[in-house]
């Protein structure tokens, strides 16, 4: 398995264990690893869910399967928080969720066991900003405000801030 198809698993998971697995992600990602030559009863068995009608609960549980089967850990929360937080950075760059959802997103920084919680108030800024002043519909200056935020994060990620 290629470090891209590591990181967007390892990111799913993550997501899986905070909060829910993207389940359209989730099945895309299986489809992706068996393309790779990925193989397995638990990879084939998600990758044949319906991106559209699979639960989050389902999406967990598949999931779990499939990094079980691979003998990936959980990650610890500290790990789990900065892989959400890196995916989220890197998809609000790319422009591949909007500015509104990945705004609120970065919330994970706050999240406990974060050595990013520091950044904290610059994303409740960024989304009262959003909610209170632009009635939850970004503009090209929170689009701009948000992007810079999103390299600063990846940038001590990257880094390895212990902060």
């Amino acid at each position: 398995m290629d470090d891209e198809l590591l990181r967007r698993l390892r990111a799913e998971q993550a997501r899986a264990l905070l909060y829910d697995a993207d389940p359209h992600h989730a099945v895309m990602l299986a489809c992706d690893l068996l393309v790779a030559g990925v193989n397995g009863d638990a990879v084939v068995a998600l990758a044949a869910e319906s991106a559209r009608t699979l639960s989050a609960h389902d999406a967990n549980r598949r999931l779990a399967a499939v990094t079980d089967q691979l003998g990936l850990p959980e990650p610890a929360l500290p790990t789990a928080v900065a892989l959400i937080a890196a995916d989220t950075c890197e998809r609000i760059l790319d422009r591949s969720i909007p500015a509104e959802v990945g705004t609120h997103r970065l919330y994970v920084v706050g999240h406990e066991g974060s050595r990013l919680d520091d950044l904290l108030p610059a994303v409740a800024a960024l989304a009262a900003h959003l909610e209170d002043d632009l009635g939850g519909r970004a503009d090209e200056d929170l689009r701009t405000r948000l992007a810079a935020l999103a390299r600063t994060i990846l940038n001590r990620l990257t880094a390895g801030d212990p902060a």
